[in-house]
């Protein structure tokens, strides 16, 4: 029996250098210096590009160890697309050349042609094949359940298959699920039982994938593991096995599936593992399939029928998410206009590529795109860089191409309704009627999308009823959000916004034209407001010749008396950064950032963030109150629970009482400024 061990290690571009120093302490360095000990196993291991051009640059010498253990035979190089993204959420140009990329540099860094691969998050869809194969990819694992559902038994899991698209085959090898729940989990000898008995049983091939952080980066993981040396004892064990057996060994996955003869053919559904598929479902869903395994565990019937449980979809996330939604679909739109600087054949080489090609595909790394046990979507710090790679993208190909249309009318993201978006030489913004707001601002010399917030939504794992810990939002946390508050004071930094209207989240008519020095969005919402039919005008203005958005009412009662406070909102991303501490000037007060703090009668504010190249700054009118806070987020991760600071939200509001032919009209003028670092 050929034991296959496949071990994937991946950092997402942008993530602290802390971490990156973190992972080389507990876990990477390691593993490797095990794995270094011990020639006699030899195995496979896969390197994310962003995780690899880190290690190139802040420890090369690990990098060597790397090559000696590849060149020696000991370590099989497997490849995946060069920024660890999910395929299938890419344009096929974007995942073949990703994966002749990540072989390029595999190639220059080991000097081998890695024809193994690896399938990020193990998100499956049948055209992979033959995108995996034309990327030069012979065979892949994937999880058992890929095989159970496509009609497979238990004791059929102990060979290679094969299986095509449009004529290109791959080679596909079942990752057993009870090898992931054995290493590094169970007691040594229970681990090694497990090899044992599939042994006995005269099973082919028993391959293990899984990441190589759970030997270290997990909670607890670096004791239990390698300081307590559960991973120096199975490596040991799993020699000793080899030795004392003819019938046992240890060799990496490309080698078992080319000692396969005539593999047997199969054609597998979409899927992933179980916990992604549960994941990307909503959170009634979730606690719905919950109880239905709740009610076949008490019947005795689970671990029989969980393989043939099968709900949810990769894609969902673009659903349960609309900002992952919006960055997929700027990301599609970014890949069609840099399409003509693909290559045709080569070099793929990241380092050959053109710089909108290689900026576009470290946009495309997947840790932002999902939530589940890791952070994902929920850490600011990893969505920003995928905004920055993006907006560096777009820089490069205005360079090689000269610039585009200022404004351009289409259905971004995919809904059936037109988006605008705006291109200047300082700003990218996009509006979204459909959400009556600015959904994107991004400040092309900084790189920084201050736009990239993220809305409170529930989760399974929340708390419900009054437990829930903060009221959910019904729309998306955008720039110039039109709330209406109960009459009286703002609200105190402490307790929730009540928003009384029916106009956040909601849908605006909409029209758009180019002026010689601006564009302009009218847009128009009658709706409830505080009890009355309220006509909310509002006119978005883009500058094209400075960094400058301004926001334009008139608001008028169209029966009945309006009296509350009328609220602008104003959510922007400046909090994604590990040392998060800033300022801002509200009038004639100072506050602290990201704490926030409260002034009345203001006609500006100008807000900055330490280590974040650009600024904000407000201009009012009439005078207004104007409230900051912090909104936080609850989400969860390999550690547990914990609270992210997602945006800085800026309240501006008036008191009004109207009546009908009355009117209340002001305006908000937003300016991005750079700041000296």
């Amino acid at each position: 029996m050929n034991v296959c061990l496949v071990l994937h290690a991946h950092q997402p571009p942008g993530n602290f250098d802390s971490v990156f120093e973190h992972g080389f302490e507990v876990c990477y360095g390691p593993v490797l210096d095990l794995i270094e000990e011990r020639p006699d196993l030899r195995l496979s291991m896969h390197w994310s590009g962003s995780l690899l051009e880190w290690t190139e640059k802040h420890r090369p010498g690990r990098i060597d160890q790397i090559r000696r253990l590849v060149q020696r035979g000991q370590v099989e190089a497997v490849a995946a697309g060069m920024y660890e993204p999910v395929l299938s959420l890419l344009p096929r140009r974007d995942r073949v050349g990703q994966l002749k990329a990540h072989r390029a540099y595999l190639e220059r860094l080991f000097g081998v042609d890695a024809t193994t691969g690896w399938l990020t998050e193990r998100v499956w869809e049948p055209s992979l094949a033959s995108d995996l194969a034309e990327g030069g990819i012979r065979a892949v694992t994937l999880d058992d359940r890929h095989f159970f559902s496509a009609g497979l038994a238990d004791e059929d899991l102990d060979v290679p298959y094969l299986t095509e698209h449009q004529g290109a085959p791959i080679v596909v090898a079942p990752g057993r699920g009870e090898m992931r729940a054995a290493i590094p989990w169970m007691p040594v000898d229970e681990a090694l039982d497990v090899i044992r008995r599939r042994a006995d049983d005269g099973a082919e091939v028993l391959v293990y994938g899984d990441d190589i952080e759970k030997f270290g980066m997990w909670p607890g993981t670096h004791r239990s593991v390698i300081r307590g040396r559960w991973l120096a004892r199975f490596l040991d064990g799993l020699a000793a096995l080899q030795r004392e057996r003819d019938d046992i060994r240890v060799v990496p996955l490309g080698e078992a599936a080319e000692a396969t003869r005539r593999p047997r053919r199969i054609y597998i559904p979409d899927g992933s593992y179980p916990e992604m598929l549960d994941w990307s479902l909503t959170a009634d869903a979730q606690r719905r399939i919950s109880q239905v395994r709740g009610s076949l565990s008490e019947a005795g019937l689970l671990d029989r029928l969980s393989p043939y449980i099968r709900q949810g979809l990769y894609f969902q996330f673009l659903a349960k998410y609309p900002e992952v939604n919006h960055l997929h679909k700027r990301m599609l739109d970014v890949s069609r206009r840099v399409e003509r600087l693909l290559p045709r054949r080569g070099p793929w080489d990241p380092q050959a590529l053109p710089e909108a090609v290689r900026e576009l595909w470290r946009a495309q790394a997947n840790c932002a795109y999902w939530h589940g046990l890791f952070g994902g979507v929920y850490l600011p710090h990893i969505r920003q860089r995928l905004w920055f790679h993006l907006l560096r993208a777009e820089d490069a190909l205005e360079a090689e191409r000269g610039p585009g249309r200022v404004l351009r009318r289409f259905d971004l993201d995919a809904d059936r309704e037109d988006e605008f978006v705006v291109t200047t030489p300082e700003l990218i913004t996009v509006i979204d009627p459909s959400e009556g707001a600015i959904v994107e601002l991004s400040h092309r010399p900084s790189g920084v999308n201050l736009g990239d917030t993220l809305a409170r939504r529930e989760e399974a794992y929340h708390e419900t009823g009054a437990a829930a810990p903060y009221p959910y939002d019904r729309g998306r946390r955008g720039i110039f959000i039109d709330r209406f508050l109960p009459a009286g004071r703002p609200p105190a930094r402490t307790s929730a916004v009540q928003d009384l209207g029916d106009f956040a989240g909601q849908p605006y008519e909409a029209r758009a034209r180019r002026r010689a020095d601006l564009v302009e969005v009218s847009l128009t919402r009658t709706a409830d407001a505080a009890g009355s039919s309220v006509r909310v005008d509002k006119t978005l203005r883009v500058a094209t010749e400075e960094p400058t958005v301004e926001a334009s009412y008139r608001i008028a009662p169209e029966d009945g008396e309006l009296e509350a406070r009328v609220a602008v909102e104003v959510n922007l991303a400046m909090l994604f950064r590990e040392r998060r501490h800033g300022q801002a000037t509200l009038g004639d007060r100072q506050v602290e950032l990201p704490r926030g703090g409260a002034a009345r009668g203001v006609t500006s504010a100008a807000l900055a963030m330490d280590d974040i190249a650009v600024g904000v700054g407000l201009a009012i009118e009439p005078p207004a109150d104007i409230d900051i806070r912090p909104i936080e987020t609850v989400s969860r991760s390999e550690g547990g629970f914990e609270r992210s600071a997602q945006e800085l939200a800026v309240l501006v509001s008036w008191p009004l009482r109207l009546v009908p032919g009355e009117t209340f009209e002001a305006t908000v003028r937003l300016s991005l400024l750079e700041v000296a670092r």
